[in-house]
């Protein structure tokens, strides 16, 4: 009865106070927190990143990207910031990602290179973290995981794997002696078949899982094939051949893999001194209609892959003026938008 009147008692007073019991005894209100972002906002970063590295922004422009600690670490690392003299960055795919602490996240990337003086392809596996402060997202730490390389030596396809710890792997794959003596073209008929150039290897490129690997032959035909295996992180025990295509008279100069490798981009040298784009698939022989030929001549343009769109729907293509051309459409030439699908595209850039 005592304990009744009590609190009766407490209820009137504070309520004669202004404030109900409840009003008395709930928790305060916590601090609100600061801002964490988001992972969606942190890999658009990311994207933004990558394709600056991949067109070859200058160091400046690459730099506003990172924090002083991630600059380090890309100056004292096994790691290649930007294309050099020889190895160009081609493309690259986000492999995995994970939410940190205090706004930080996790992104394990492939970056896909090539060697532009020998027939030599270069993928390396970077752990990024991309950090939110000061309303701002930067990578803020990298690091070197592996590296895997294949390269053409007499004839031959060289398979390395260089881990941050442990010792290298080295194997041969693959011998041009293996490739079919004769191919027809797509769109040839049965029996027009035509003499595989087998001197040697024009370019390769390897896909962002390490498990494919796009090559190009030189002779006075250039064959485009596919190699495939199973192994993601040891050496290739079985590779399958796939080959893709013939480009009679041509060359291929580059290759790159689209980020889902269902596709793949082949640059070639064209017996009219021009370059042009192609894009196939990579499980069938077939080559996509871009529908280029009409508007951009193979005489008078030159057609230049810049990189894959993130959906591997899309590429972009730079279009110049040919050796010794004055009479182009100075409109056509620039930066455009290809979908792969059915052609459409946008100029984005003029030149």
């Amino acid at each position: 009865m005592r304990a009744s009147l009590k609190l009766m008692s407490m209820f009137l007073v504070l309520s004669f106070q202004g404030c109900t019991l409840w009003d008395y005894l709930k928790p305060p209100a916590r601090e609100p927190m600061p801002p964490q972002g988001s992972r969606v906002e942190a890999q658009e970063l990311l994207y933004s990143y990558l394709n600056s590295r991949v067109i070859g922004e200058n160091t400046e422009n690459l730099r506003a990207y990172l924090t002083e600690e991630a600059w380090n670490d890309y100056r004292s690392s096994k790691l290649s910031l930007q294309s050099n003299n020889n190895k160009e960055i081609v493309g690259y795919k986000i492999l995995d990602q994970a939410d940190l602490s205090n706004g930080r996240f996790a992104f394990t990337v492939s970056l896909q290179m090539v060697d532009r003086v020998q027939p030599l392809a270069e993928n390396t596996t970077e752990d990024l973290i991309v950090s939110f402060s000061n309303d701002e997202y930067r990578v803020s730490s990298a690091r070197f995981i592996e590296n895997t390389i294949v390269k053409g030596q007499n004839g031959e396809l060289i398979w390395m794997k260089n881990p941050s710890e442990g010792k290298q792997s080295e194997a041969k794959i693959f011998s041009l002696q293996e490739f079919p003596a004769q191919m027809v073209p797509i769109g040839g008929s049965s029996g027009q078949e035509f003499g595989v150039g087998k001197d040697g290897y024009s370019t390769m490129v390897l896909n962002p899982e390490n498990q494919s690997l796009a090559f190009g032959t030189t002779g006075t035909h250039s064959a485009v094939a596919i190699l495939n295996w199973e192994e993601k992180t040891k050496m290739p025990e079985k590779v399958k051949l796939n080959p893709i295509d013939l480009l009679t008279g041509g060359r291929a100069k580059l290759l790159v893999f689209s980020p889902d490798s269902q596709y793949v981009v082949v640059e070639m040298a064209t017996p009219a001194g021009t370059d042009r784009v192609f894009v196939y698939q990579t499980e069938v022989r077939n080559k996509l209609n871009l529908n280029l030929e009409q508007d951009f001549p193979i005489e008078v343009y030159n057609i230049n892959f810049t990189r894959w769109e993130t959906n591997s729907q899309s590429i972009l293509v730079r279009v110049t003026s040919g050796p010794d051309q004055t009479k182009v459409d100075q409109g056509k030439l620039g930066t455009w938008v290809i979908k792969i699908e059915n052609g459409k595209r946008e100029k984005v850039i003029g030149e």
